[in-house]
């Protein structure tokens, strides 16, 4: 038996199973309690109230419930660790439970790092220490998108003329997520350029619009929306033979076939074809299990550091843009 230690008793780490009937196993606590193998041990958060909400949620007794990250890394006995904490500690925190002994695989959410030079640094101790690093890109666990993936994939859609998109809340925050898919259903990208938009900024993270090339040619557009208002995430994708639009963050899957049009005599149209509601659920299950089977195998995991780091290199390529005023290559 795996355990494990959470560090975060946020929403992505504990708070979201308040929505467990809606969206499933959607926290890294509750899917260390539900994945095989492996088994949630401790906890650690700064926030004395959501850590003892957590500790009661979850059976957690006082003594494996820790007021620091750092404390919970000295204790040991840990084989995985989830690190659901704030942005700004990401990189840190990664770096530390890579040092801690016995540490064999780490879940962390997204971004990676806020500095390339940051990322670089955590994806360089995973490989050295031959650790399972797995970023949370939580639509790479969802079945629904792995069916759009494998449409694309055997050419059912035919060629891809376009994709478009929203998002909302920072583009290293949120927009790295729509980044990540975009390279995960298309390949790497090529380059990217920004311009500023009338969405906010997310704790200085900014929201502009994006002009993305893929190495294939292949261009995306990407539009910020501003998440004061409310959430916004996207993707359009218009293809030969038809259009799968993903709507609701996700959790709605719009299949749209070509056919000829019920309205006008020798046109054709992309017509309804079906409404995926499968949804997003059980995403951070999913994530667990991966991270598990992964330090297991000694494979790569599903979404990894690597990934993390072509994501962020994008997200950063699209500030230095907003900067320069010109399209950023990116490796």
């Amino acid at each position: 038996m795996m355990r494990a230690g959470l560090i975060g008793c946020g929403r992505i780490g504990c708070e979201f199973d308040d929505d467990a009937a809606r969206i499933g196993i959607y926290t890294h606590a509750a899917a260390y309690r539900a994945a095989e193998g492996v088994s949630l041990h401790a906890l650690a958060d700064a926030d004395p109230a959501k850590l003892a909400k957590a500790a009661e949620r979850y059976g957690i007794p006082a003594e494996r419930c820790y007021a620091s990250a750092d404390a919970m890394l000295a204790a040991g006995g840990l084989d995985l660790i989830s690190i659901a904490a704030p942005d700004r500690f990401h990189a840190d925190l990664a770096l530390k439970a890579m040092a801690t002994p016995g540490v064999r695989g780490v879940l962390l959410e997204k971004p990676l790092a806020l500095s390339l030079d940051e990322g670089r640094a955590v994806v360089a101790a995973a490989q050295a220490r031959g650790i399972a690093l797995a970023v949370n890109y939580s639509r790479r666990f969802c079945p629904a998108h792995a069916r759009v993936r494998a449409a694309l994939d055997s050419g059912e859609l035919g060629r891809v003329q376009t994709v478009t998109g929203f998002y909302g809340k920072g583009v290293r925050h949120n927009g790295s997520h729509w980044l990540d898919l975009l390279r995960h259903f298309f390949g790497p990208l090529a380059s990217v350029q920004a311009w500023p938009s009338r969405a906010a900024a997310f704790e200085g993270d900014p929201s502009p619009d994006l002009r993305i090339v893929l190495a294939s040619g292949l261009v995306a557009h990407l539009q910020a929306s501003n998440h004061l208002d409310y959430s916004l995430f996207e993707m359009d994708i218009v293809a030969e033979h038809g259009r799968v639009q993903l709507l609701e963050s996700g959790h709605r899957v719009i299949w749209q076939r070509v056919a000829d049009s019920p309205y006008y005599a020798g046109y054709r149209l992309p017509q309804l074809a079906e409404v995926d509601e499968s949804g997003m659920r059980d995403l951070l299950l999913h994530a667990v299990q991966d991270l598990r089977d992964a330090v297991l195998a000694v494979r790569v995991p599903r979404c990894s550091g690597e990934d993390g780091l072509a994501a962020l290199q994008a997200a950063e390529a699209a500030c230095r843009s907003l900067q320069s005023g010109q399209a950023e290559a990116l490796p």
